[in-house]
């Protein structure tokens, strides 16, 4: 009987012809291609990658408000409600904050307010009605102050501390991998893309933050540690 070509190939496959496959380097444990890069930074770093005017105990501190107990929570889920804090109305904190590099809080508090005039009363206002509407002009007065507080430091405190943060991580990642950065454009800010290394789209954000990834943003999580004297983030690009 004759044999056909397939037949005869497979005829003169020996036991020992056949390659050996080693499962301990199998696909699944080979190690990732990219390489990841833990960097750690002090306050004398952070000081030098801004410009030396600006502390770097002051960027990293961690600004606590002791709010009676459910104040925040009730602050924070009634201003969702009434969009008081909405770029339409306070503007676009991000890309005004980009226009100049700041100084100091101070000197935030002033550039802020020569743009938007007005816009940080009104959005305490915007606020202080709607919780009245809610629990009564009582309640309105009783909450008044944290409001003030509340706006003021989301606006204020929060936007310049997050945002110099970003920079001196974009910074820091540009002079470890040679790559340029550049911050994002008020387009891009909104689609939650924070800025840009060697092309790029990056987006910053607390390790404690429960904003969800974006698809296609690399995401780098940082963290400050309890003496606020540190900053660590891992990276990989």
């Amino acid at each position: 009987m004759l044999m056909t070509k397939i037949e005869k190939k497979f005829a003169s496959v020996t036991v020992d012809s056949i390659r050996k496959v080693d499962l301990k380097k199998s696909n699944f444990e080979r190690p990732p291609t990219n390489k990841f890069i833990n960097i750690s930074m002090d306050c004398k770093e952070i000081k030098e990658i801004l410009g030396g005017r600006i502390s770097g105990k002051k960027v990293l501190e961690k600004r606590t408000i002791d709010y009676p107990l459910y104040y925040y929570s009730y602050i924070n889920a009634t201003n969702g409600m009434s969009s008081a804090t909405r770029s339409n109305r306070i503007g676009k904190l991000h890309s005004l904050f980009k226009q100049r590099k700041c100084r100091s809080l101070g000197e935030w508090k002033r550039y802020y307010n020569s743009k938007h005039p007005g816009a940080v009363e009104k959005a305490i206002d915007t606020l202080s009605i709607t919780i009245g509407k809610g629990m009564g002009i009582n309640a309105r007065r009783k909450y008044k102050k944290y409001i003030r507080l509340f706006v003021e430091n989301l606006v204020f405190n929060q936007t310049y501390t997050g945002l110099k943060i970003q920079e001196v991580i974009l910074t820091k990642i540009s002079n470890v991998t040679k790559k340029s950065y550049r911050w994002s454009t008020s387009k891009e800010d909104s689609a939650g893309i924070d800025g840009f290394i060697g092309g790029i789209p990056v987006t910053i954000k607390p390790e404690t933050s429960k904003q969800k990834k974006k698809p296609g943003v690399k995401r780098i999580d940082y963290r400050i540690n309890a003496d606020g004297d540190t900053l660590s983030f891992t990276f990989s690009f």
